[in-house]
Parts: structure tokens; C-alpha cells; sequence
């Protein structure tokens, strides 16, 4: 649960993957961010891209391509899965704990991104930002995901703890009950 950037898309030519990697690092190296370049030398033909990790408690932003092109997992990546899984054509970023003015940039950047690179990128923006561009709408939207997190986190901390051996099933069944049991905003 968190606010989340979903996206997906293939680069429009993979010839421009280096041209790409250099030119997010400048940019990333402009905002003081980290950057991982994923097979710079070609060693792996598989993957190749780059790892954008934005300052603060944002989940980095992964723009890893595979031999046709189409952006994939970190995962995928780290368990060398060559050929995509229906779970595999789509990466996001959380940002549910960096500041506000991050989500927007990221938005801003992947905007950009798609006039320039990939121009087939969807983009599914929980915040609603890539969609409206509405601050205020992305601010409540953050505020009350962070007030379901906070209530659920109170909650479990105050059940009755499981038995060592609980089985995942009754683990699920615990949560789902306790979630049931929340009060509901009913605006």
C-alpha cells in the first residue's frame, strides 16, 4: 500500500539506449541524484539501462531494457529472467514517503521521456498527477494513503500476536480481519 508510479513501454529505437543512459545521468547528476548504469560495456546484450535513485525515501526508478527494447523489473534483471512474464512488462517507483515535490518531478521526467525516447510510454500515476497535473488532488491522495498506513500499522501492532507456526493462509485471514474492523471514512 503506498503511493506508486506505474509505467511501462519500449524505447523507440535501442540504438539510443547509450544516448539515453548518458543523457538521464546528467540529468540525475543535476538534481544530485544516484545513478546505477546497468551493462554500460555491453557485456550482458539481455539488459542494459540505467538506475535512477532519487534523494529521500523514494524507491529508485528503474529504466532497464532487454534486447527488443521493452523496459523491464529490477527482478527480472536480478534473477536474469530473459524472457518477460506477464509480470514483467510494467516497473514502478513508490513515493509514497519522499516529498511531494519528488513525485512531481518524477512525473515531469517520465513526460519528458515519452517525447523524447519512448514515445509508447503509459504511465498509471496513483497520485493521479500524470492524469490531472492536480497538485491538490496528489497531496489528499498521498495524505490519506499515509492515514491507511498509519491505521493499519496501529492496529497489527496492537493484535494479538499469531502462534510461531502460523501458516501464511492464516496470516492473510489475521490482516484481512483486522482491516474489515477499521473504521470507514465515510466522506
Amino acid at each position: 500500500m503506498g503511493l506508486s508510479i506505474h509505467y511501462s513501454g519500449t524505447i523507440d529505437r535501442t540504438e539510443a539506449i547509450p544516448k539515453f543512459v548518458e543523457e538521464l545521468s546528467d540529468i540525475a547528476d543535476s538534481m544530485d541524484w544516484m545513478v546505477q548504469p546497468i551493462n554500460e560495456d555491453e557485456s550482458d546484450p539481455n539488459f542494459r539501462g540505467i538506475i535512477v535513485n532519487p534523494k529521500g525515501d523514494c524507491e529508485p526508478l528503474c529504466f532497464i531494457f532487454d534486447r527488443e527494447g521493452r523496459l523491464r523489473p529490477l527482478m527480472d534483471l536480478l534473477n536474469e529472467q530473459v524472457e518477460p512474464t506477464r509480470y514483467s512488462l510494467a516497473t514502478s517507483t513508490k513515493t509514497q514517503f519522499a516529498e511531494i515535490e519528488t513525485h512531481v518531478w518524477i512525473i515531469g521526467l517520465l513526460r519528458y521521456l515519452k517525447k523524447r525516447y519512448l514515445s509508447n510510454l503509459k504511465v498509471s500515476d496513483e497520485g493521479e498527477y500524470w492524469e490531472t497535473e492536480d497538485l491538490e488532488k496528489l497531496r489528499e491522495k498521498k495524505q490519506f494513503l499515509q492515514g491507511m498506513i498509519e491505521q493499519i500499522g496501529g492496529a497489527l501492532s496492537e493484535a494479538e500476536p499469531l502462534p510461531e507456526d502460523a501458516s501464511v493462509d492464516e496470516m492473510i485471514a489475521r490482516i484481512e480481519a483486522i482491516v474489515k474492523e477499521l473504521p470507514r471514512d465515510t466522506e
